[in-house]
């Protein structure tokens, strides 16, 4: 092996040392940045989420046709109250 080989293996043992290093440093601080923000969180469902879904909810129901097809997603229909013509889906 020459001196140039040694310093070309050198240099590429290095380099890949720091990009090692590198990702394991961030892989820990992203850790523990999750893991701040998930202490400082609150207990529960995120109210963010639980409105979501009281949105999507509330528009499935004002968008429906009877309350039996809301519960059911359509898949069945109040014969007595419903405002569809056919009645199946």
């Amino acid at each position: 092996m020459t001196l140039a080989d040694a310093y070309a293996l050198a240099l590429l043992a290095g380099t890949l040392g720091v990009a090692i290093g590198w990702c394991i440093g961030r892989y820990n601080r992203r850790t523990d940045a999750s893991r701040a923000e998930r202490a400082a969180r609150p207990p529960g469902p995120h109210p963010v989420a639980v409105a979501d879904e009281l949105a999507l909810a509330l528009h499935t129901l004002a968008t429906s046709c009877c309350l039996t097809a809301a519960v059911t997603a359509g898949a069945e229909h109040d014969t007595t109250t419903c405002t569809r013509k056919d009645q199946t889906l």
